[in-house]
């Protein structure tokens, strides 16, 4: 989480406080006392969000005074002591305790609570967010990622759906922030950019010599992840046989890069999302039921933006004024672009709203809106052949394909000379021969 807090922490025991001090570090500035005397000099000094208190820093029950101060002072505190006795713990629940922790047990349930009071602390930043960042008034959105956003999620598994361009990754980082300190990784992959050879290398890693064009050790994003969050978009084109290995990974927080014998530990939060319906995936057998299981534990759908047309007037605010052009888009523009469904959704509004900027009149009525997207274009330079293609095996192997022929159409130009076709390509050698070691030329 990036938000910081000031913490005053009052123990007699010198070691405690520094094993209580490395689990609050980060998350703010600690201020220590070793006896009731020293505390309240700081609090008579310092503004502080949270204290952490003994109960028994100078004696039995001398903590009921500290307890005093810091509830009149508007101090969340927080108790930490061995007491076991009901009467004093009630005492001290009576004297403005927020929360009552066992010494013992604060390993475990400290920075949890911690976790918890930082996000009702700064709810503030939520509303901002919203305004500034993820641009939405959906009550029921808002509240579903509010809601979330709440949940201590540090090394637990959240799963995103929603179309394309709805904002997934944004969200993703959201969650990422409230759990994390701002050193902390969040690393993100695209299971849909990436090809079916190379997925694990990106996933797992790899060492030099592995395989062709492995030129170097590659650390993964498993293990780059470690400590932080890892976001994998679009998991419902991953593989099958690459689905049940980061099963495997995500089971034992355990991996082998490709080319290794020395296993990996990684431990991190894991997002994932997808545009897809993963349900019929499963029937046709095309994702793993054990898979999905694992990564749908908290879960979070997001509303098209055909279904909350009111957000569109503030997107189309937001994205003007990030524009270097300034130009004024009428009412009966902006009602125009309402009665539209987007099915890009947020992307498609935000490209729609640049090309009226960059080429547009400065003054822009309903009549210069139109919806010849550059997207539909794209679909009529595909011939029908290729479209069936497409319908029947899928985009993935019609990329595959093109990949293909390409390859075997230019090194045929150029009677097999790689370094000239890989020119003319303008690919990297890695992705060339990435290519070309899964196909067959007859030149």
């Amino acid at each position: 989480m990036k938000n910081k807090i000031t913490i005053l922490l009052c123990d007699d025991d010198k070691y405690f406080r520094m094993a209580v001090k490395e689990v609050l570090a980060e998350h703010g500035l600690v201020y220590e006392a070793e006896s009731e005397v020293e505390a309240e000099e700081l609090l008579n000094k310092q503004h502080f969000d949270l204290a952490l208190i003994d109960m028994d820093i100078d004696g039995p029950k001398s903590g009921i005074n500290l307890l005093k101060e810091t509830k009149f002072k508007n101090i969340h505190s927080i108790i930490l002591s061995s007491q076991k006795d009901d009467a004093i713990i009630e005492e001290a629940y009576n004297s403005g305790c927020d929360h009552f922790l066992a010494k013992s047990q604060y390993r475990t349930y400290l920075e949890p609570y911690i976790h918890s009071f930082k996000r009702s602390h700064f709810t503030q930043d939520f509303a901002k967010f919203f305004k500034e960042k993820y641009i939405t008034q959906d009550p029921e959105l808002i509240e579903k990622i509010t809601d979330l956003s709440k949940v201590n999620l540090k090394n637990k598994t959240v799963f995103i759906t929603g179309e394309t361009g709805v904002g997934k990754t944004l969200i993703g980082e959201l969650l990422h922030h409230q759990n994390y300190a701002k050193d902390k990784p969040f690393i993100h992959l695209n299971c849909a950019e990436i090809s079916e050879n190379l997925i694990e290398s990106e996933l797992f890693g790899h060492e030099k010599g592995s395989f062709t064009g492995a030129n170097s050790k590659k650390i993964g994003k498993l293990e780059l992840a470690n400590g932080g969050t890892l976001f994998l978009d679009e998991i419902g084109t991953m593989p099958m046989p690459m689905q049940q290995k980061l099963l495997k990974a995500l089971d034992q927080n355990t991996f082998y890069p490709v080319g290794s014998d020395q296993p990996v530990h990684s431990q991190f939060t894991l997002i994932t999302a997808t545009c897809e319906d993963l349900f019929d995936k499963i029937a046709k057998e095309q994702f793993r039921k054990d898979l999905f299981f694992r990564v749908s534990g908290l879960n979070l759908d997001i509303k098209p933006l055909r279904e909350r047309h009111d957000d569109i007037p503030l997107l189309i605010k937001h994205f003007l004024q990030s524009s270097h052009r300034r130009v004024i888009l009428k009412e009966e523009a902006i009602a125009k672009l309402k009665t539209y469904d987007w099915p890009g959704n947020i992307r498609e509004l935000r490209k729609k709203i640049e090309l009226l900027t960059t080429n547009g009149n400065g003054i822009i009525l309903a009549k210069d809106i139109n919806f010849n997207f550059p997207g539909a274009e794209v679909q009529s330079n595909l011939t029908s052949n290729q479209k069936d293609f497409i319908k029947e095996k899928g985009l993935r192997e019609f990329i595959k394909m093109i990949e293909e022929e390409s390859i075997k159409m230019t090194l045929k130009q150029n009677r097999g000379k790689i370094s000239k076709s890989i020119k003319e390509l303008k690919i990297s050698s890695s992705a060339f021969y990435r290519i070309y070691e899964n196909i067959n030329l007859n030149l």
